[in-house]
């Protein structure tokens, strides 16, 4: 509207503020939104106006301010993913007011940074009016994964299947799912109506935020290791009645993110379920033993899981003896980072240091490509694809690279069949607004698909306002395959120590482990048993082993040492997964199945798992030291066996 009636540059500004505010909107409670207007609002506005006084005076100051906002906009990191996400929308700002070389800079920041608050204001009036939105779709994926991690446990009961990719498979995932379960923790628990109780629908969320906890607990949980359960219930029916239970949850695990909140669990499959409980509980009263007591213990974590299905989307607050009180919530939450966190990281032994780095040097190395060039605005192509190509490990800087690349050839030969087959201005203006629907709709899901359809958008929208299609379509590709070379150069020139970052997630890890398994031990004393201590513990390990899981994932990406340190990786990976599980299944043991257990098979099993973290603890020493060779050790020639 306002590119017809009133004025095209201020439209289209108006239009790339919204839009870039729009993808700093993360799933957040209304001091999180506020949070990030207060961040996103002056990021945008001063990066415009800055970027687009530098242009209008042609003024070589462009280059050192994109220095500095490459690692200004990249060290602020630190304080979250939330003010990440800002960050690199800020550097977006700055390609993009490039690219549109601005006549009037104050009057285009001003536009822009309109088009920001606009969209703040319609994002602050949502969720005030809907509350629980965020609540509602964060809950849906982490239901959407539980059943995918369902799924996935079949594999383990499953004596075709190779346990050692399915361990890989299943710690990659549960990562995953904790992780949001983190955000909904984080969500619900900062709610002040919560804390004071006011709120009825926040305790209902409350209480599906315990169910969804316990039903992964419940999932996370091995009462003994997986060779274990596969060779002692091989030979029967057993494990074939496990696979098809787990089958029937995790349909009906997925079914929970798109039924009404008035139907439950029993509407469906509920007899064929009962009658495999039944015929296991027939195949345990015929065992004796070892194999009795171990399908005894599977079949209550089965019917544990179906109880808590039948009641996650019920309207009543059902409160256990496991529940916290409300004055220790704030436990649960994570800490919220500073700027003492950034001053702490001003160094190369940070690996967010090196990377804020690294995008300094590159953006302005890019920016003095451009600006020896004829036109300025060309540079835009090669700073866009450094900002979204370029990531802290090599490998996934290439799979961007090629997926960049391929989606903007797709998308310019696309583009090239619409201009000269559509003449009609407002068919290709409603064509671009729906490329830019579906680059908004696949911008997470696949980053290829999304660029194909945000190169569409931006040259038939280029097209209409600057008309020039051939310089258009050559400098798209052209500047793309130059931000590309060096985004690859920059990973291989200023390479990103991960050592440290192991070292110190890896070591946390264990501690964590052993902290754990020694509350554990306590609270089979029943005078000893604390469910808050066993949740925040629960909690607190989970959070280590994402973080510890992450950072060696990034540092088995490294292209120069690696490659030398990825067996041990992979090994050290199965073996927390592992020892995670088996805790988990020991604290469940006390808290939901009310297993009884000899002191000597308690001993046996607390053995057994401080055993995994000695050999666990021996594996990480290998991450610290800084080998040049790739010759395999013990550990290496155990974990390829």
């Amino acid at each position: 509207m306002l590119f017809i009636y009133w004025d095209g540059h201020i439209a289209i500004a108006f239009a790339v503020g919204t839009l870039l505010a729009a993808l700093t909107d993360l799933p957040g409670n209304k001091s999180d939104k506020w949070t990030t207007a207060k961040f996103c609002i002056p990021i945008f506005l001063i990066t415009a106006f800055s970027i687009s006084q530098a242009l209008h005076h042609q003024s070589w100051t462009i280059i050192l301010l994109l220095g500095i906002y490459g690692f200004a906009y990249t060290i602020i990191a630190l304080l979250g993913f939330r003010i990440n996400v800002v960050g690199n929308l800020g550097l977006i700002v700055a390609s993009f007011t490039i690219g549109l070389r601005p006549e009037e800079p104050v009057l285009f920041s001003l536009s822009l940074t309109a088009g920001a608050v606009f969209f703040f204001a319609v994002c602050m009036l949502q969720a005030y009016l809907q509350p629980h939105r965020s609540l509602h779709y964060a809950v849906e994926g982490g239901i959407s994964n539980m059943a995918k991690l369902i799924r996935l446990k079949i594999k383990c009961y499953d004596e075709r299947v190779p346990l050692n990719k399915t361990y890989k498979e299943l710690s990659a995932l549960h990562i995953r799912v904790s992780d949001q379960l983190e955000a909904i923790r984080s969500i619900l628990l900062r709610d002040d109506s919560l804390q004071t109780g006011k709120d009825n629908n926040s305790e209902i969320w409350l209480a599906r935020l315990y169910k969804l906890v316990d039903l992964y607990e419940l999932l996370m949980a091995v009462d003994n290791d997986y060779e274990n359960i596969q060779k002692t219930l091989s030979g029967g029916n057993t494990l074939a009645l496990i696979r098809k239970s787990l089958a029937i949850l995790s349909s009906e695990t997925a079914r929970l993110t798109h039924t009404n909140r008035g139907k439950t669990f029993r509407s469906r499959k509920k007899d064929e379920l009962d009658r495999l409980f039944y015929q296991l509980d027939f195949e345990k009263n015929q065992a004796t033993g070892e194999k009795g007591k171990l399908i005894d213990s599977i079949l209550l974590q089965l019917r544990q899981v179906a109880d808590i299905l039948q009641n996650i989307n019920t309207e009543q607050i059902i409160a256990d003896h496991t529940w916290v009180e409300s004055k220790n919530y704030i436990d649960f939450v994570a800490p919220q980072s500073n700027f003492r966190t950034i001053l702490n990281n001003l160094n190369f032994k940070s690996p967010v240091f090196s990377y804020a780095v690294r995008m300094a040097v590159l953006l302005m190395a890019g920016g003095l490509i451009g600006y020896l060039l004829p036109e300025f605005r060309y540079a835009s192509w090669i700073l866009l694809t450094i900002i979204l190509v370029a990531r802290p490990s090599f490998t996934t800087t290439q799979k961007r690279n090629y997926q960049r690349i391929i989606g903007s050839l797709a998308g310019i030969a696309i583009s090239l069949m619409l201009l000269i087959w559509v003449e009609n201005t407002y068919l290709l203006m409603a064509i671009a607004a729906f490329c830019l629907y579906l680059f908004l709709l696949f911008n997470k899901p696949n980053y290829l698909v999304c660029c194909i359809f945000i190169t569409i958008t931006i040259l038939l929208g280029q097209k209409l306002h600057e008309g020039e299609l051939h310089d258009i379509l050559g400098s798209r590709f052209a500047f793309t395959l130059l931000g590309s070379i060096f985004a690859v150069l920059g990973c291989l020139a200023i390479p990103i120590n991960h050592y440290r970052s192991v070292e110190q997630n890896t070591r946390s890890l264990l501690q964590h482990f052993r902290n754990y398994l020694n509350k554990i031990q306590e609270s089979f004393e029943p005078q000893q048993l604390s469910h808050y201590d066993l949740r925040l513990l629960r909690k607190f390990t989970q959070a280590s082993l994402a973080q510890s899981y992450d950072s060696l994932e990034q540092f088995a990406k490294d292209p120069i040492r690696g490659r030398f340190h990825k067996a041990d990786i992979r090994h050290f990976q199965t073996l927390a997964y592992r020892i995670n599980a088996l805790l988990v299944g020991l604290s469940i043991q006390i808290t939901r199945l009310g297993l009884q257990q000899t002191q000597e098979e308690l001993i046996e099993r607390i053995a057994y798992v401080q055993s995994l973290m000695d050999e666990a603890e021996q594996l990480a020493g290998i991450f610290t030291k800084d080998r040049r060779d790739s010759k395999p050790n013990k550990i290496q020639l155990q974990a390829s066996k």
